[in-house]
């Protein structure tokens, strides 16, 4: 069972070298190929792929400047010539046994269609203290939509695919295509006006047509975060636009009237997506401890920010 990790990237040569690199370092007999979808890239991206040629088994370089994840993500499923399909970020770094990993939750059980495991942080400096408040706690463990990060401890789990997050999104192509893919998402500043819901859109899809997604220990990456995403600036933006993401997830139900159900709808709001209750985060969750003034301040004009996104159309 052949494995494709796909890798879109833009002007993200550094830290692309580090996720190469653990690719390199990689501790399995198994068959897989490595595919990097550059999306316009003007640093030294191109280079960067030439330089693991020799030591990353079978590793693809593609260009193609049509702005938007989209783009790397349907062009990587185009090239891939692999069962199982593993879409990473370029800021993250997998442990050594990420790849055998990978071929032994898809090899042995047939059932599974969606996979995932633990996206713990690598912060590049000391994260302010009020992200702690938007870290939410479930049985298993506890996650961070807004970042991208989950931990839900050293036990295999049957989840959510809403938490299968796309900088660790394993699928088996034919349910990829099954489900018609990816929606638009991430594009430049100047394009964001046509952002959709990404891979929640393809996982939404999963969710109603119960298909099985797990979380596997073994499947762990570091994700980098920078000092940008840890300011109030960048979690502003973020909501803004995942209010724009929202808009066209309504719109897609409201026109298609059979894609999602209005039950299916509220469970998501109710339990996966942020913007749903930036305003509604338990003591539970945040283990009893009080809100500060300032963090539910915030939490306010996250919330303002979200619906400036959603009503943008």
């Amino acid at each position: 069972m052949k494995i494709s990790l796909i890798i879109p990237t833009l002007n993200r040569a550094t830290m692309l070298a580090r996720t190469l690199l653990s690719i390199e370092r990689q501790i399995t007999d198994t068959d897989f190929e490595v595919i990097v979808v550059d999306n316009g890239s003007t640093d030294s991206t191109k280079k960067v792929c030439e330089s693991f040629n020799e030591s990353v088994n079978n590793l693809i370089y593609f260009y193609d400047d049509e702005p938007g994840l989209l783009t790397g993500r349907h062009k990587g499923i185009e090239l891939s010539t692999g069962k199982i399909l593993c879409f990473l970020d370029d800021d993250v770094e997998l442990n050594d046994k990420y790849i055998q990993g990978v071929f032994d939750v898809f090899s042995t059980d047939a059932e599974v269609h969606f996979a995932t495991g633990p996206c713990l942080p690598e912060y590049e400096v000391t994260p302010p203290y009020w992200l702690d408040y938007f870290w939410v706690y479930i049985n298993q463990g506890k996650y961070c939509f807004w970042l991208s990060l989950l931990d839900l401890g050293d036990q295999k789990l049957t989840i959510d695919p809403n938490l299968v997050f796309g900088l660790n999104f394993c699928v088996r192509k034919e349910t990829v295509l099954k489900l018609g893919g990816f929606h638009p998402d991430s594009f430049p500043t100047k394009l964001q006006k046509y952002q959709g819901d990404g891979e929640t859109g393809l996982t939404m899809k999963a969710v109603e047509s119960n298909l099985t997604a797990i979380y596997v220990p073994n499947l762990l990456l570091k994700h980098y975060v920078n000092k940008e995403r840890l300011t109030l600036d960048y979690f502003e933006k973020r909501s803004y636009f995942e209010g724009v993401a929202n808009s066209f997830t309504d719109l897609r139900i409201s026109s298609t009237q059979n894609t999602v159900n209005k039950s299916l709808l509220q469970v998501l709001k109710d339990k996966i997506w942020p913007y749903y209750y930036l305003l509604k985060i338990s003591l539970k969750s945040i283990k009893s401890k009080a809100i500060p003034k300032e963090v539910k301040e915030m939490k306010k004009l996250l919330d303002i920010q979200n619906k400036a996104g959603y009503n943008f159309h």
